[in-house]
C-alpha cells in the first residue's frame, strides 16, 4: 500500500511540473506575442528601399543608408525623447522610424555617413546614456556592443554622442540643442555611464532605460509626462513610397518635410500612450533567405568606419551621399514579394 502511494505521489508530481513547464511556455510566448505578427529581415529591405540605400558591407552584410542630408544624426534628427513606462523611447518624426532606432545598431562610417545594422530584437532606444557637468548625452550603440557592458568595454568615439544640455532633453526639437562637434571632442572623455537598464522581451537583452525621470526633472522647466506603450497590429506611417532625399526641402535640416514626404507624420503620444508597430522578428523558416531587391556593393579596401576613439576622421558632409550613389548596384533576389512580411 505503502509503494503504490508513493508511486501516485510521483506521478502527481510529474504531472504538476509537466504543467507548470506548460505554462512557462506559454507564460513567455505570450511576453514576446505582438498584434503585428512576426516578421523577418525582408520586411526591413522592402519598407526601408523607399527612404534610403541598401549596402552589403563588409563584416556586417547588408546596411542601410537613409537618403537624408549630411547633418543627420541618428536619435537627434526628426525625433524626440518620450518617458515611457519600458525608459525613455525615441519618437521618431520619420515614418520609417518604426525600424532602424529600435532593432539593431548603427555604424558610422567617414566614407558614407551613418549607416543602420538590422537586429532581432526591440527596444525604445539602442544607445548608451550619460551624463557630464551640465550636460546629458547619448551615443547610437554600435554592432556588437551589449548595453550593459558599455561603460567597462566600449568608450564611443565623439562622433557617436548627442549631447544637449539637461534642460533641453524634453524638447521636441533637438535641433538647436545639440551641441556642436567642437564642444562634445572636448567632453566625450568626461562622461559618466549612466547605469540603468533593463531587458527585451524577445531575448532578454540588456538595453539602457536612461537617467531617472526625477533626476531630469530637476532641470526642465515642463512637466514629464510618462506614457505607455501601445502597440499597433500595422504601421501606416510610411505608406507613401516617394524617396525622401533631404535635400528639396528647402531647409538647413534633415527634418521631415516637402521633400520627405514619406516621413511627414509626427509620433505624439495620444492619451498618456504612445503608438508603437513592434513585430517580432524572426528568421525565416524555409526557403530563400531574405534580401533587398537591389542593393549597392562596397569593398573590404574601400570603407573606413569610425569604431574606437583613437580612429580619425574628417565629420559629416555632403560627399558621403555622393559616395554612396557612386557604389556599383546589384540586384537581389528577396525571399518575398512586397507587402509588410516575407512570404514562408
Amino acid at each position: 500500500m505503502k509503494t503504490k502511494k508513493i508511486q501516485a505521489f510521483i506521478r502527481l508530481l510529474l504531472l504538476g511540473i509537466l504543467f507548470s513547464s506548460c505554462a512557462t511556455a506559454y507564460r513567455t510566448q505570450a511576453q514576446v506575442a505582438s498584434p503585428a505578427g512576426p516578421i523577418t529581415y525582408q520586411t526591413f529591405y522592402d519598407d526601408l528601399a523607399p527612404y534610403g540605400t541598401w549596402i552589403n558591407y563588409p563584416g556586417y552584410g547588408q546596411v542601410w543608408h537613409p537618403s537624408l542630408a549630411a547633418d543627420f544624426r541618428p536619435y537627434a534628427t526628426g525625433g524626440h525623447w518620450v518617458y515611457s513606462d519600458e525608459g525613455w523611447a525615441w519618437a521618431s518624426d520619420y515614418g520609417w522610424g518604426w525600424a532602424p532606432f529600435h532593432y539593431g545598431r548603427w555604424l558610422y562610417d567617414d566614407l558614407y555617413g551613418w549607416l543602420w545594422i538590422p537586429g532581432y530584437d526591440w527596444s525604445p532606444a539602442w544607445v548608451t546614456w550619460g551624463y557630464t557637468g551640465n550636460y546629458y548625452c547619448w551615443a547610437p550603440l554600435m554592432p556588437g556592443i551589449a548595453v550593459n557592458v558599455a561603460f567597462n568595454t566600449w568608450r564611443p568615439h565623439s562622433v557617436y554622442w548627442n549631447v544637449v544640455e539637461r534642460g533641453h532633453i524634453y524638447d521636441r526639437n533637438l535641433t538647436g540643442a545639440i551641441q556642436r562637434p567642437a564642444v562634445v571632442s572636448n567632453i566625450h572623455n568626461n562622461i559618466t555611464i549612466i547605469n540603468n537598464f533593463n531587458t527585451t522581451r524577445a531575448h532578454n537583452n540588456y538595453y539602457s532605460r536612461g537617467p531617472e525621470v526625477a533626476d531630469v526633472q530637476k532641470y526642465t522647466s515642463t512637466q514629464i509626462s510618462r506614457v505607455s506603450i501601445r502597440e499597433i497590429a500595422k504601421n501606416n506611417r510610411s505608406a507613401d513610397n516617394s524617396r525622401s532625399t533631404g535635400y528639396n526641402s528647402g531647409t538647413a535640416h534633415s527634418t521631415p518635410g516637402k521633400g520627405n514626404r514619406g516621413s511627414r507624420n509626427s509620433n505624439i503620444p495620444q492619451k498618456g500612450a504612445l503608438n508603437v508597430y513592434r513585430p517580432v522578428v524572426q528568421q525565416p523558416q524555409t526557403g530563400r533567405q531574405p534580401q533587398p531587391r537591389e542593393f549597392k556593393q562596397v569593398e573590404r579596401n574601400n570603407t573606413r568606419p569610425v569604431q574606437s576613439v583613437n580612429d580619425g576622421m574628417i565629420g559629416q558632409r555632403q560627399e558621403q551621399m555622393t559616395n554612396v550613389n557612386r557604389l556599383p548596384r546589384q540586384a537581389g533576389m528577396p525571399a518575398g514579394r512586397g507587402g509588410r512580411r516575407a512570404r514562408r
